[in-house]
């Protein structure tokens, strides 16, 4: 097991920290999807080629459980011609540019996310910084403002194409900024809006905005000689109407189509997952999500027209299914339900795009469930992130908690995994619903450290539905996957093992915490142990191999540099990410069963 990380953390330039951080998570990443293959020059101690072969990349790292590396930050080493260099992750991108398959072209785009990526963590102020301990005991939204890692595999996860400086002060998470939403009024010809059955829109305004604002609102538009009963009201985020709407829709403001009725009475706080925005005022209120028109990890971060009219109808349809499920509601597990959405759609720009353009995904919002009114005052929020969160001296989040708990760390993983792993799995199993529960679509509920229960958002954007269910209505079709049945075990192995257990083994072993042999056993009893539980699944489990010897890997780094601004497709989610030529050991396969060849992919000198 390597060592804890250099006590002199402190000590050094905290953008050196976060540039390491992210060179490490480079290497690490790209060498897991098998971009790069570092030469392997003592047990543990490898070494990487620039592409014109004249700069030398060295550094420790340990060989874990699914091809994941675990790179020690404070051992990478950058000489050329004999004389160290400064280590930086923008350089090593463009030392390596050529192995990880960028083009010169598209080289300066992606370094702009990186330097972004790298900025969120290196130019925090020191009054925002906050460790490890006194996080394990802070508040939902200040454990959400103080994550700097973004997505656990993404590289450049943070790139926010089209926010200044000014605007990531103002609009980003991690500045833990809070602002009030813009509301407009949009002719009801021109809108849609849709609710879960038991929203209506007059109560879902009522409650969002108060009587006193929703009758201002009315006096505005009365004011200019216009029937409120003619518009529907909307929220948009306010650098998503200075920078796009108030411009691409000029001509609808002239004409009234689209008019301005002032704030939001309640100031808003961005999510990690930052079109989201969690009422700050009033917590218990809903979550509003609005489109926003900038570039981050692999997506412009519109929010489609066409997909707010049928949203809460999915939503609807996913709660009738699982809504009452016992096993469900003795997990605890729970669910934030998508309960309104509206969008706006400009009859010229509709005319002459297809569904999918950027250009219907302008102006859209959606409110979701607060999670504040499912907790007692002895519980805790936390966004599943926050377990890969390593704070600015260097300790791992995870392990506060684990402290804070008092539980052997197997024990506190184990609880873990019944938590969030185990209705993931049901939910796939027994529902064939497949989501996506990485951890910013996950929220942990807390007592004193423990993981207890888990609450799972995003349903209508994320949830792939399996087999054409008989009562699936026409509106929500547009969930169906193509996905065929020898895959649907990826729901769990890549989706949970892969992409948020694989890193989070990397940091309990790299701490000291748990070692990954420990980890992954412990993983292996809590999948056997919910197996058990539910015999009546055996086909499934038969059919859909949790204990497969091998999985395809995904490889989403290099899914974004073939395209960062649309990845996938949404009805095939896996269908152009696969790698068919590298397959994942699986952690929790039978021992006995014989592994591929090279499952690390380094090369020995």
């Amino acid at each position: 097991m390597s060592a804890s990380p250099d006590t002199g953390i402190a000590a050094r330039s905290l953008r050196e920290v976060y540039d390491r951080r992210i060179a490490a998570k480079v290497i690490a990443e790209f060498c897991h999807e098998r971009a790069l293959a570092p030469l392997e020059t003592g047990p543990g101690q490898f070494i990487l080629f620039s592409d014109d072969r004249r700069t030398e990349y060295a550094f420790t790292a340990d060989l874990l459980s699914l091809d994941s590396w675990a790179v020690d930050e404070t051992s990478v080493r950058r000489t050329r011609a004999g004389r160290d260099l400064p280590v930086s992750s923008v350089e090593l991108v463009v030392d390596l540019h050529e192995q990880l398959g960028i083009t010169r072209e598209k080289l300066p785009e992606y370094l702009e996310e990186l330097v972004h990526t790298v900025a969120i963590g290196a130019d925090r102020s020191d009054d925002r910084r906050i460790s490890a301990a006194d996080l394990a005991t802070a508040d939902f939204q200040t454990i959400e403002r103080t994550m700097t890692e973004g997505h656990p595999c993404f590289v450049a996860n943070a790139g926010r194409l089209g926010f200044s400086a000014h605007d990531v002060v103002a609009y980003a998470p991690e500045s833990g900024g809070r602002y009030h939403l813009i509301w407009v009024a949009a002719l009801r010809d021109d809108c849609d809006f849709a609710s879960m059955s038991d929203v209506s829109y007059d109560d879902l305004l009522r409650h969002e905005l108060g009587g006193e604002t929703l009758e201002k609102f009315s006096d505005v538009l009365l004011f200019h000689g216009l029937d409120p009963n003619d518009y529907t009201y909307l929220p948009v985020h306010p650098w998503q109407w200075t920078e796009k709407a108030a411009r691409l829709y000029a001509d609808d403001i002239a004409r009234q189509r689209l008019v301005i009725l002032g704030p939001s009475p309640d100031r808003y706080q961005p999510q990690q997952s930052i079109r989201t925005q969690f009422n700050a005022s009033t917590p218990t209120r809903h979550y509003v999500k609005t489109a926003l028109s900038i570039v981050n990890m692999g997506f412009t971060r519109g929010m489609s027209a066409d997909y707010m009219r049928t949203t809460p109808l999915i939503n609807d349809w996913v709660r009738t299914r699982v809504g009452d499920d016992e096993y469900l509601r003795v997990l605890g597990f729970e669910m934030l339900y998508e309960v309104a959405a509206v969008g706006y759609r400009n009859r010229m720009f509709t005319a002459i795009t297809e569904p999918g353009s950027e250009y219907r995904k302008v102006l859209s919002a959606l409110w979701r469930q607060s999670p504040v009114p499912r907790v007692t005052d002895d519980e805790q929020l936390a966004t599943m992130a926050a377990l890969l969160h390593i704070d600015h001296l260097g300790a791992p989040l995870v392990g506060a908690f684990i402290d804070r708990s008092g539980l052997a760390a197997d024990e506190w993983l184990a609880r873990y995994l019944r938590a969030y792993l185990h209705p993931i799995a049901y939910l796939l199993y027994r529902y064939e619903l497949k989501f996506s529960p990485h951890g910013e679509n996950l929220i942990l509920v807390l007592r004193d450290g423990v993981p207890i229960r888990a609450i799972l958002k995003d349903i209508g954007e994320e949830v792939c539905i399996f087999d054409e269910p008989a009562d699936l209505p026409e509106s929500c079709r547009r969930a169906l996957t193509v996905e065929p049945d020898a895959i649907r075990n990826l729901g769990v192995l890549s989706d949970v093992f892969d992409d948020f257990l694989r890193p989070l083994a990397a940091i309990m072993h790299r701490h000291g915490l748990l070692d990954d042999a420990r980890f992954w056993a412990v993983v292996a009893d809590s999948v056997r142990a919910f197996v058990a539980d539910h015999p009546d699944l055996s086909d499934r489990f038969a059919a859909w191999d949790l204990f497969a010897p091998t999985f395809p890997a995904v490889h989403l780094n290099g899914l974004q540099l073939g395209d960062n601004r649309r990845m996938v497709n949404a009805g095939d989610s896996y269908g152009s990410i696969l790698d068919a030529d590298h397959r994942l050991t699986n952690p929790i396969a039978d021992p006995l069963a014989d592994p591929p060849a090279d499952p690390q992919g380094a090369h020995r000198v």
